[in-house]
């Protein structure tokens, strides 16, 4: 039999050996203990030390990213008190405008101008330089200056102390195809808070930058698909806000000359467009009978339909930064809050009736920011002042001035101080009525607020006071 099958017959079996081999008694748990050990000082454990000096690094850095935000502001407002002083302004007279400022920014400036609120007529100034029916009208920020289009494809510029034109931008005949102005009818024209630039737009669907000085082409931006209807820029800002019947709104960017954000939502053609301090933009959609505030930072927009009876919405302004006031083709006018979806105050035939049954169109409206006062045109001869009361909950006729003609555009200076009106034979959209016996011009008057200077009749009051309160001391100043 072969061997292998046979069992050693020395000795006895062996054992197995120990699988831990040298260890004496008690060697295993020390082994096991020295594995935890390692596996311990591998793993990180924390301790309430460490998790403080955690939490102290953190605090340190939120403090340095809060350090970081009140070294901005910082710089912010010395560079903000620097222009101030290099505009050449009194310390009086800064301290007002911070004082101004900061009730802005807390809501509660509110300047009541409208009672005292008056225009003469020996102190009217008037220009002729359009061929045709003037369109648009911009006011520059210093009050200086006075810019206007018209339906012949110009842009004129007037220095308002001296009565002249100076400058002028037209297509001319024999220019050629490569020539920078506007072609076709420029339905608006606007300045930039800083007065470096002019914007216009117009049939074309080009939005033209001009250099405000000396009236050079500066850019050309063509993201609208349809004709421009209307501009206006962000107070003390050159952002630039743009409506079209492409049924859009669009924001740009002068400093960087590009575009930000294209906004849409009307289901109409976009034919107003007004805004004030904060980066929130008001616009009216004609036939969609609407109104819509745009939260460019929230990117967010509110939606405010026109009453049962409203026909469309034309026009818009901008009362502060939580009102506004619309004109529609019904000749309704309009207050409407932020807060609420149907209007405060509504009035009917503000300018009347052209036939039984027929009134008159709300062409224009204004409003000097941050007041109690707005002006609207019409085609029934007059320029109309209304005043806000103070709740927002009525409107009353307050003064009117005789203009023949459409009154297709109506702007005030910032301050107030200035009214500018671009009134024609024809309504700015069409011919459907020509007024022969009108005369095509640019007019500019100045505002009287009683005889008081400006910066009493200005007055800023917070916006829980009465109307009563206000007429009272009208009264006791009479």
């Amino acid at each position: 039999m072969p061997a292998f099958f046979l069992s050693s017959t020395k000795g006895p079996p062996r054992k197995k050996m120990a699988s831990k081999r040298g260890l004496k008694d008690g060697d295993d748990k020390e082994a096991r203990l020295t594995r935890r050990r390692r596996m311990m000082e591998k793993t990180e454990i924390s301790s309430d030390e460490d998790e403080v000096a955690i939490g102290n690094d953190r605090i340190s850095d939120a403090s340095e990213g809060e350090y970081e935000i009140e070294d901005i502001a910082r710089l912010k407002a010395k560079e903000y008190l620097q222009k101030l002083h290099e505009s050449g302004k009194t310390e009086e007279e800064i301290g007002e405008t911070l004082k101004e400022d900061a009730a802005i920014k807390s809501g509660t400036l509110r300047r009541q101008l409208a009672d005292l609120a008056e225009l003469r007529d020996e102190e009217e100034i008037s220009h002729k330089a359009h061929r045709f029916t003037p369109l648009s009208v911009a006011i520059s920020p210093c009050g200086k200056y006075l810019v206007s289009s018209g339906k012949e494809s110009s842009i004129v510029k007037y220095d308002i102390s001296t009565r002249k034109v100076v400058g002028t931008i037209r297509r001319t005949k024999n220019g050629g195809d490569d020539q920078k102005a506007h072609h076709g009818h420029i339905f608006a024209v606007a300045i930039s808070s800083d007065g470096k630039y002019i914007a216009s737009g117009g049939y074309d669907a080009v939005l033209k930058i001009w250099d405000f000085a000396t009236l050079n082409h500066v850019r050309d931006f063509k993201g609208h698909r349809a004709p421009i209807t209307a501009l206006c820029f962000q107070l003390k800002t050159n952002c630039l806000f743009s409506a079209s019947r492409d049924r859009s709104v669009k924001l740009w960017d002068l400093d960087q000359m590009g575009l930000v954000d294209t906004m849409y939502g009307h289901q109409d053609a976009v034919v107003a467009i007004n805004a004030l301090q904060k980066q929130r933009v008001v616009t009216a959609g004609r036939q969609d009978r609407s109104c819509r505030l745009w939260k460019v930072e929230d990117e967010s927009q509110l939606l405010f339909n026109g009453y049962s009876a409203c026909v469309s919405m034309d026009c818009v302004a901008m009362l502060n930064d939580e009102h506004f006031v619309s004109g529609s083709a019904d000749g309704s006018l309009c207050v409407w809050s932020i807060w609420k979806k149907k209007p405060l105050a509504v009035r009917q035939l503000t300018h009347g009736l052209r036939a039984p049954g027929d009134p008159r169109w709300v062409i224009c409206i204004c409003a000097v920011p941050f007041s109690d006062l707005a002006a609207t045109g019409s085609d029934d001869g007059e320029l109309k002042l209304w005043k806000i009361a103070a709740d927002f909950k009525s409107i009353s006729l307050v003064f009117t001035y005789e203009v023949t003609g459409f009154i297709n555009d109506v702007r005030f200076s910032v301050d107030g101080s200035l009214l500018a009106i671009a009134a024609g034979q024809e309504h700015r959209e069409g011919r459907w009525w020509v007024e022969k016996e009108a005369r095509n011009q640019v007019i500019v008057l100045p505002v009287h607020y009683g005889d008081d200077k400006k910066d009493d009749e200005s007055r800023i009051r917070n916006g829980d006071e009465s109307t009563a309160d206000m007429n009272d001391s009208d009264d006791e100043e009479d």
